[in-house]
């Protein structure tokens, strides 16, 4: 995982999902936000990360891309099914927001400025990148947002 910045007392980190590896091994377990960004659907790469993250007690996962509705929405039916579920799937006792939004520069500066969560505290955020090719684009917009661009 690659740090990208600091800002406002967040921790920037970027990771490509790669199957062949353990790739959520260095993700936080508390406070924290996960940034999806995926244009191709893939729903088993979907289900696989949003149950990770919210075995991680990731606090608000935010989908950028063209597949930010279904990953919203799958997150979401993860969370009812864990919530009705009768065999014990963990659910943190937080609550985990879902969002997302098409447009890329929008969706990482939304990921990254407005996530908050009241239950719990946001102070990192985990850009990964499911199309494993957006990591040039993304660190240069990060770096831009640490330079105070906003998107119009």
């Amino acid at each position: 995982m690659e740090k990208l910045a600091q800002i406002h007392d967040r921790e920037i980190k970027f990771e490509v999902y790669d199957t062949s590896k353990n790739w959520i091994a260095e993700f936080p377990t508390e406070n924290w936000c996960l940034i999806i960004i995926a244009e191709e659907e893939n729903k088993n790469y979907f289900d696989e990360i949003i149950r990770k993250a919210i075995d991680r007690n990731v606090g608000y996962i935010f989908s950028v891309g063209k597949q930010h509705d279904l990953i919203h929405d799958m997150a979401d039916e993860e969370l009812v099914f864990r919530d009705v579920d009768i065999e014990d799937h963990y659910l943190p006792k937080h609550m985990i927001m879902t969002a997302g939004v098409e447009n890329f520069e929008d969706g990482i500066w939304q990921g990254i400025y407005i996530t908050h969560q009241y239950e719990t505290e946001i102070d990192q955020v985990i850009i990964l990148d499911v199309t494993k090719k957006a990591f040039e684009k993304t660190a240069d917009l990060v770096r831009q947002f640490e330079s105070g661009y906003v998107p119009e």
